[in-house]
């Protein structure tokens, strides 16, 4: 089954492919921490400027950002300010997302069908 989908902005992109992988790896984040970590792949840091922009998309204080930023790097998932290399996109406007999922005993079977979202 082949998805495609498309995004206004990117960072709208890059947080929609940070909480695939997080969501695969077994985390359930909020749409404010992956919103976070969306922002400072996409501008490659959290400054305070960056902090101010998702403060007023989520309509919520710097404080409150500044707490999300505090866990996610307890968590591990945010180095300083930049989010962690694994789970950046490696382009600013488009991704290729490919997953192959399957169990111990069998192998995965490939099909080519178009779905659009």
């Amino acid at each position: 089954m082949k998805v495609a989908r498309k995004y206004e902005e990117g960072v709208k992109l890059h947080q929609a492919y940070i909480d695939v992988l997080l969501r695969l790896a077994g985390y359930r984040l909020s749409d404010l921490y992956t919103s976070i970590l969306a922002h400072s792949s996409y501008y490659g840091t959290l400054d305070k400027e960056v902090k101010e922009r998702i403060s007023s998309e989520f309509d919520t204080s710097v404080q409150v950002i500044s707490n999300g930023i505090t866990k996610l790097r307890k968590m591990g998932i945010l180095e300083k300010n930049t989010v962690n290399r694994r789970l950046c996109p490696t382009s600013k406007q488009d991704v290729t997302l490919t997953l192959v999922l399957s169990t111990l005993e069998s192998k995965p079977v490939e099909k080519n069908q178009a779905v659009t979202a």
